[in-house]
């Protein structure tokens, strides 16, 4: 069953976080704290709306999230604050079985500058993962258009060559979860909705 895509209507707030497994070993004796990171970090958004009138956007975002509330739920990343990055239209994982905080991609437009903070998504086995552009400044492409992206948090999977990376328009994909009190109508209106949407492992 594919994913559900919840539009972008009346969007109030759109707040990413972190959903951290990794932990810290607490030192002994009084010796350093070591942090211990684990390959299933991932991120969520909570998403709150203003009121809807009776009219064909509110019905549209309740259809979107009822019909998610048993699936799956799928919905852009809005980065109203970050620089757009021109990266180019077939950007790709290159190569098979990485894993780890550095990610080689293909594809890019020839000394494109991939700033620290961006969000993009790959493809893998037809479900997005988010991922964030990590590290110091920028990353370049090379003149061949490739590069060894630092990322965050660290890969859940191993790579397959050719995946889609999605810098234009990332997708945050996994449970829908809040909407279990469904929609509140109140004199011909939708009250605001709120709703998460977690990713899966």
């Amino acid at each position: 069953m594919s994913a559900i895509e919840i539009p972008h209507l009346r969007i109030k707030s759109f707040a990413l976080r972190p959903r951290l497994f990794s932990g810290e070993q607490e030192g002994a004796l009084g010796g350093p704290d070591l942090p211990i990171p684990r390959p299933g970090d991932r991120f969520a958004v909570d998403v709150a709306t203003t009121q809807f009138r009776n009219e064909s956007e509110g019905r549209r975002m309740v259809a979107a999230l009822f019909e998610a509330s048993n699936g799956s739920a799928i919905m852009r990343i809005v980065q109203p604050n970050k620089k757009r990055l021109i990266v180019g239209k077939g950007v790709m994982v290159d190569g098979t079985d990485q894993g780890g905080m550095t990610l080689s991609l293909r594809g890019l437009v020839p000394g494109a500058a991939l700033t620290r903070g961006n969000f993009f998504s790959i493809v893998h086995g037809g479900q997005r993962y988010v991922h964030m552009i990590a590290g110091t400044g920028s990353a370049i492409a090379d003149d061949a258009g490739r590069i060894a992206l630092p990322i965050w948090p660290m890969l859940r999977f191993l790579t397959i060559d050719g995946e889609p990376a999605e810098f234009d328009a990332p997708m945050i994909e996994g449970k829908l979860l809040g909407f279990d009190k469904g929609a509140s109508f109140v004199r011909a209106k939708t009250e605001p909705l709120s709703f998460s949407i977690q990713e899966r492992a």
